[in-house]
């Protein structure tokens, strides 16, 4: 892992405490869903791609 996306996954477990001891579950929950992304970067993505929109963008 190069040293930015170490330094990215410190910020948000940062991002994650404090939101966590605020009582801002949203945010936290959303900041989890990152850093499990970024810790599965290497394997095959099985998700929907919501950005390529639905085909009825006209």
């Amino acid at each position: 892992m190069s040293d930015e996306m170490i330094e990215l996954r410190r910020r948000l477990n940062n991002d994650a405490i404090r939101c966590q001891e605020e009582g801002d579950t949203e945010i936290k929950d959303g900041i989890m869903i990152a850093l499990f992304e970024i810790e599965h970067l290497n394997q095959p993505y099985f998700g929907t791609d919501y950005w390529l929109g639905d085909g009825n963008d006209d």
